[in-house]
């Protein structure tokens, strides 16, 4: 019996919901200890208001820059889901599409505004009352 074309994809491209539940919370992680080091640093650099922002934005995406292109090899789709509906054999049943949209998960995901900036802004505030 010939596997159908929803088999085929998954030997096409073998990125299952585990792993992609992997690949984002390993992000997540990544993201959330270098902002407790990000605002450590701006504690110890001792910037204050939109400088302190600033640099956490920088900051992050020079990370974003770090990781699509050294452990995305530039091609996020094969770590990341994308956006839905966008993974599979094409409409003639031959070759596959890569999915897209996964970018916004490097760049903009990971908890970058949520658990990664309140970590940003416990160790700038933390750190930065220390010391002055």
């Amino acid at each position: 019996m010939a596997p159908s074309p929803h088999e085929l994809s998954f030997l096409l491209d073998p990125l299952v919901p585990e792993s992609l539940t992997h690949n984002t919370r390993t992000l997540s992680n990544i993201r959330s200890i270098s902002g407790l080091l990000l605002g450590i640093a701006a504690g110890i650099l001792g910037l204050e208001s939109l400088q302190g922002f600033g640099f956490y934005l920088a900051a992050n995406m020079i990370l974003s820059a770090l990781v699509y292109s050294l452990l995305a090899g530039a091609t996020p789709q094969k770590y990341f889901a994308g956006t839905s509906g966008t993974r599979g054999l094409n409409e003639n049943g031959k070759g596959r599409n890569q999915g897209s949209g996964a970018w916004r998960e490097i760049w903009l995901g990971g908890g970058l505004f949520t658990d990664a900036l309140s970590g940003f802004v416990l160790g700038w505030a933390g750190v930065g009352g220390v010391i002055r």
